[in-house]
């Protein structure tokens, strides 16, 4: 897979301090890297093209760093959150737990988390002989519940950890994942990631793609007159009972786009709906200087002309 990378975040490398630079200027050497060697035991390395995007670190855990990251080419600050979660239920509470603390104070900014939480979402996201994970699995589930993040679909690999045992007990695991709020939805509705076949590593590299940033949009409107129109509320069942794969953001956003050409032909049939209403707003012009000069009958029959306008 050829992938063009701006941003990299790197989990539990196993490189001494002597020799970080060293291996990063190997890795990437005009790229500027990040790692937290000082407060948190060298658990994540973040590397960024310069070139690109700007950093800036927010906050350091354990179990993670968070950063704000603004696009130069679209002039937008993002923040990412780049996850190693803990073995132990008891310490991965510590992450659950600041992620819940950084959802209440996140505003208005497209937010993504991502990285190895060494928790599941569900049974099937296992494949072999494990310990009991159900507790890990609801706390995992009720964390994400809390914060509003939703899950990115993923493609390729469906176990993301193997255990590479040799005693022939295998075990496979979906760990790593990306989640998003809505705000990252609403900017990037298409955006998934792959799952890559892992090489030197017991887990898989993930691959954060999509389409571009949606352009800002107007403001939402809906035609009051679509709710009694019978060719348009017949439609929206039929479209709306379509399964599509991927997070409840993304489905809801793709029966929408199906709509479109539908709400588009009513439109079509209604006429020009901004041409009517600054007529109807000339009309009112005209009905408020005749009021002032006759009697407020005739003003009564150019208020049906523009009510019409609308029926």
């Amino acid at each position: 897979m050829n992938s063009r990378l701006h941003f990299l975040g790197l989990l539990e490398t196993r490189v001494t301090l002597p020799n970080a630079a060293h291996v990063q200027n190997g890795i990437l050497p005009r790229w500027k890297w990040f790692s937290n060697y000082n407060s948190a035991g060298n658990r994540i390395w973040l590397a960024w093209d310069d070139d690109f995007l700007d950093i800036a670190i927010m906050d350091i855990g354990v179990q993670f760093v968070h950063c704000r990251i603004f696009i130069r080419s679209s002039h937008i600050y993002v923040l990412v959150i780049v996850s190693y979660g803990a073995n132990d239920v008891g310490s991965q509470r510590e992450l659950w737990q600041a992620l819940s603390n950084f959802s209440g104070s996140i505003n208005d900014e497209p937010w993504l988390v991502g990285g190895d939480f060494n928790a599941v979402r569900d049974l099937s996201e296992v494949c072999g002989t494990s310990g009991d994970i159900r507790l890990a699995m609801n706390e995992f589930n009720e964390c994400i519940l809390n914060t509003g993040l939703v899950a990115l679909p993923m493609r390729g690999e469906r176990f993301t950890w193997h255990n590479c045992s040799d005693d022939g007990r295998s075990l496979w695991k979906r760990l790593d994942r990306f989640l998003a709020n809505d705000k990252w939805m609403e900017q990037w509705p298409d955006v998934f990631y792959d799952c890559l076949t892992p090489r030197t590593s017991d887990h898989s590299p993930l691959v954060l793609s999509g389409n571009c940033r949606r352009p800002p949009v107007s403001m939402f409107r809906f035609d009051n007159y679509l709710a009694l129109s019978l060719g348009f509320i017949a439609s929206v069942p039929d479209i709306w009972r379509h399964h599509i794969v991927g997070t409840p953001m993304y489905s809801i956003t793709r029966k929408l786009k199906a709509l479109k050409p539908i709400f588009r032909q009513q439109r079509k049939m209604k006429g020009d709906l901004s041409a009517n209403v600054k007529l109807a707003g000339e009309f009112l012009e005209i009905a408020q200087r005749l009021s002032k000069r006759i009697a407020i009958t005739p003003c009564c029959c150019i208020w049906s002309i523009a009510a019409d306008l609308f029926s």
